[in-house]
């Protein structure tokens, strides 16, 4: 009996849905032809779809499926079914259960992509999803739909591009990530977040092929879906509400090269955060296409050798990109851009233009045709221009490898060096910086390279690697050679430079001897000996500047010091050289010498070069360390050598002097006037100590004038204007002993007081000129007047001791004089008195020599008394040979009465000569005549 006869379409539909609750589905075909009217395909599939439980595996069900969907027939047989349970219903009872049922619908609201005809699609993906949000057991979905993949191109690419990476994703290859993702997830992101999850997933352990994994196996089956409807839609409302930015005018033709250089994006982004991860993408990954599809693809589907070109070329891009971005300069991630750049050369068969040397390899000699490189701009290395395809530095190219592969040979040269810059600034220095950017770089380069100096380091390998790091050639070539733009670091920058740059690196490492042997005793040298001479002058100066000591067994002055021992026997000629040398000793000694300069800050070598007046520091010195003025030999040597290096020496003349110049003065002159002028200091200094002796002796010893010397002293060079040493004579002749106790005796007194005197009488000799001279007879007068109260103290004292010794009643156990002796004695008293009254009163008469002739007279008194034996020698002189004043002189030394019992004192002879100068100045004003003095 036939089952359509047994039961109504209504019991049949109920009988349906009893069997798919049950999961007892194998007689679904049978009712399905039976009741063709009641259980179309469509309702027969939403039945299934609504009540068949989502736990039972596809296996139980998928067959009668493909029985339903192809509509083989079965031949009817009611014993086959069981229809108890509904054959007792009411007709009416059936038809209201009937109506009462709510079916699911056939398509799923998220379903873009199938055919409305297409039932058996709708109904995979329909219950695709159920299985998944009811179960959770995605497994289950590929035993579903691998029976009909092959039927459906849509079913193949939702498969690809949804099921298998969500099977993948949550079962193969992250098993053990917390969270599972559901197929609703998945489905829901636009292509750029789906990259962005999908590379991003990564194992516990991190391991290196992770990135790979996900390039294959995820991100790539996932774009084998991108021309689906729902993506393009979820696409399109992702770019409405994101930042545009500035598109390339070359995008790529296909919606699957699109996607692809967002994962070029992603990779340079997500480079800057782990830089490893974009490094093993490169290396364990082939591009675009390396995919693995699990085997579902369709060959006929695959992007053509166009496409694929174009997407290797942008991927190869993209790892140029990533090695210019990168801001790690560490030596492992230098390793790892080399591995990038040889990687994307393998790939786009630009091997060939790769420069890659070995470690301890010799460097080689890079040349390539620049191309378009030259022409770029500093916008080209900017992070959203790396990707542009009309990028000359990161488009892949013969010329674009081997300058990054020369970039990075070059970085590793530099951090060999010490020195560590980002791929991107050696772009920019190579590209687009002036010659003196790049200058600059290099010294900053070298200094670094000098500081982190260690003993036993290969100056001269260092010396080749800056070199090749100017041009990128093994070989120098000659210098009128073109060369080529854009090749080396330092291309524009001169090779004297470089070595310019080196030898002042070596100086600063110590390395003196191997300096001297490539820059002095080379065939060819590198440089000219006037380039080495500067390099090393601004060595000398940088050590000699940086000192905080002077001595020169010390810090920088012994760095100083010894370059200069280096360097001097190999320039024997060089005014410069000897102008330090001259700088150095005489900072030298002064170091011996506790100096501070104003606001306490200690004294420094550099003071004195930019002091304006060096020898103002010896009166710092005079007057921070006691009895210092006595090293008077010391002190001349540091003032000798201040002038010698090339000083100012506060003079109007010397300010535009400086090293290596040739001052308007002859520098004899200069170092003549120096000495006087610390000569000046050190007899100041001795006055201000009261050591009115020494003062005294370094007079007499240094500043009398060549006619009272028998040799000439350079100190008294008649040839320099001299405005200095009667200035310090002059005050040494007005110093007064402060107030002691006890006071000093009175022979004393008349002692310094006529020292003095000669002073004055010397000052007046040494004067260059009139002006000062009535000033200087003032206080010789003020002298003199002293003296006479001294002489006067004098004389009564010995008359007090006279009259003592000639009371013969005070001698024990004598006897007074007699009348008549005593009568005798009082009268020569008397008659002494008036001689020496009578004397005083002839002399205040006389109207004797001019002012003039009153210094000479006391320099010769000076000569006769301080230096007889030039005294005797000039009186020796012809009587022609003397001048008229020399004659009356000699006349009254003559006629003197002293002359014949011995010996005149220099005080007399002074006092007598300047007295009488100033009276005769006073007599020729008032017309009076000159008396011979008998």
């Amino acid at each position: 009996m036939a089952i359509s006869t047994a039961i109504s379409g209504a019991h049949a539909i109920l009988l349906t849905t009893q069997l798919c609750a049950t999961g007892n589905v194998v007689h679904l075909p049978l009712l399905h032809t039976q009741f063709p009217s009641y259980l179309p395909l469509e309702r027969l599939l939403r039945i299934i779809l609504t009540f068949l439980p989502e736990s039972i595996e596809p296996q139980a069900y998928t067959s009668v499926l493909q029985e339903l969907v192809s509509g083989s027939s079965i031949e009817p047989s009611a014993g086959d079914v069981d229809f108890s349970a509904v054959k007792d219903l009411p007709e009416t009872i059936a038809r209201k259960r009937v109506r009462k049922l709510r079916l699911l619908p056939l398509r799923h609201p998220d379903d873009e992509d199938s055919e409305p005809s297409d039932l058996l699609t709708q109904f995979l993906i329909h219950r695709s999803h159920r299985i998944d949000s009811e179960t959770g057991l995605q497994p289950l979905i590929l035993d579903l739909l691998l029976p009909f993949y092959q039927c459906s191109s849509t079913v193949r690419t939702w498969l690809i591009s949804s099921i298998l990476p969500l099977l993948r994703l949550n079962y193969e290859y992250y098993p053990s990530q917390d969270e599972t993702f559901s197929l609703n997830t998945l489905e829901s992101m636009d292509d750029a977040t789906a990259i962005n999850v999908l590379l991003s997933m990564t194992s516990p352990r991190n391991d290196k092929m992770d990135i790979a994994k996900n390039l294959r196996g995820l991100v790539g089956a996932w774009i084998y879906g991108s021309n689906r409807t729902k993506r393009r839609r979820l696409n399109e409302n992702a770019s409405q509400s994101a930042i545009s930015l500035p598109q390339d005018s070359h995008r790529p033709k296909t919606t699957t090269g699109a996607i692809w250089q967002q994962v070029n994006e992603w990779l340079l982004s997500h480079s800057l955060v782990e830089h490893d991860t974009a490094v093993n993408a490169f290396v364990h990954w082939d591009g675009p296409e390396d995919v693995d599809l699990g085997g579902y693809g369709e060959e006929n589907q695959q992007p053509t050798q166009d496409e694929l070109a174009e997407m290797r070329t942008r991927y190869g891009q993209s790892g140029f990109a990533v090695v210019y971005a990168n801001p790690d300069t560490s030596s492992s991630s230098l390793e790892d851009s080399m591995q990038i750049v040889t990687r994307v050369a393998q790939l786009l068969n630009l091997q060939d233009s790769l420069f890659v040397v070995c470690k301890d390899s010799a460097l080689p000699s890079v040349m390539f045709d620049a191309g378009e490189i030259p022409s770029t701009s500093r916008v080209s290395l900017l992070q959203n221009a790396l990707l542009l395809s009309s990028n000359p530095l990161t488009q892949p190219s013969a010329s674009s490898v081997s300058f990054l592969s020369a970039l990075l040979l070059s970085l590793q040269v530099l951090h060999e060096l010490g020195v560590s810059i980002p791929c991107r600034q050696a772009a920019n220095l190579c590209l687009h910086s002036t010659e003196d950017m790049q200058l600059a770089e290099l010294r900053s380069t070298v200094s670094s390279i000098a500081k982190q100096a260690t003993p036993g380091r290969d100056w001269k390998k260092v010396r080749e690697q800056l070199l090749w790091l100017r041009d990128w050639q093994a070989k120098q070539p000659e210098q009128n050679v073109d060369r080529p733009s854009c090749h080396g670091l330092f291309w524009k920058v001169s090779r004297h430079t470089v070595e310019t740059e080196v030898l002042r690196a070596l100086l600063e490492a110590k390395e003196y001897h191997l300096a001297v042997d490539i820059y002095t005793r080379s065939d060819p040298p590198p440089l000219e000996p006037d380039q080495v001479e500067e390099a090393v002058q601004d060595a000398i100066f940088a050590a000699y500047d940086n000192a905080s000591n002077g001595n020169r067994t010390r810090g920088g002055m012994k760095r100083a010091y010894e370059i200069l021992q280096a360097f001097q026997p190999h320039f024997p000629t060089s005014v410069t050289l000897k102008q330090i040398q001259a700088l150095i000793a005489a900072t030298h000694a002064l170091s011996f010498y506790s100096l501070t300069l104003q606001h306490g800050v200690p004294f420094q070598p550099v003071s004195i070069r930019v002091h304006h007046d060096p020898l103002s520091l010896i009166e710092k010195v005079l007057d921070q360390n006691p009895k210092s003025y006595t090293k008077l030999d010391d002190l001349l040597s540091i003032g000798r050598n201040l002038v010698e290096a090339g000083l100012p020496t506060g003079s109007s003349e010397d300010h535009e002097s400086h090293f290596g110049a040739t001052p308007s003065t002859s520098r004899e002159d200069a170092v003549v006037t120096a000495e006087r002028r610390v000569m000046s200091l050190a007899i100041s200094s001795a006055l201000s100590s009261n050591d009115f002796g020494t003062a005294y002796s370094y007079i007499l010893t240094r500043l009398t004038p060549p006619s009272l010397l028998p040799t000439a002293s350079p100190l008294t060079n008649p040839n320099v204007k001299d405005d200095i040493s009667w200035r310090a004579v002059y005050n040494a002749g007005r110093y007064r002993a402060p107030v002691s106790t006890p006071e000093p005796s009175l022979q004393a007194q008349i002692t310094q007081l006529s020292q003095r005197m000669e002073l004055l009488s010397l000052a007046l000799t040494l004067v260059p000129y009139p002006d000062p001279l009535p000033e200087i007879l003032g206080a010789w007068r003020r002298c003199d007047e002293e003296m006479n109260v001294l002489r006067a103290q004098e004389s009564a004292e010995e008359e007090i001791w006279d009259a003592k010794g000639d009371s013969l009643t005070t001698l024990p156990g004598g006897f007074g004089p007699t009348d008549t002796e005593q009568d005798a004695f009082d009268t020569k008293q008397q008659h002494a008195r008036r001689v020496r009254a009578q004397r005083h009163r002839s002399h205040l008469e006389d109207a004797p020599m001019g002012l003039f002739e009153v210094a000479r007279g006391a320099a010769l008194a000076l000569q006769k008394n301080a230096f007889p034996l030039r005294s005797a020698a000039s009186a020796a002189a012809s009587p022609d040979e003397m001048t008229p004043s020399s004659r009356a002189r000699e006349s009254h030394e003559e006629s003197s009465p002293q002359s014949q019992e011995g010996r005149v004192r220099k005080r007399d002879v002074v006092s007598n000569m300047v007295t009488g100068g100033l009276a005769s100045g006073i007599g020729w004003v008032l017309g009076a005549q000159p008396v011979n003095r008998s």
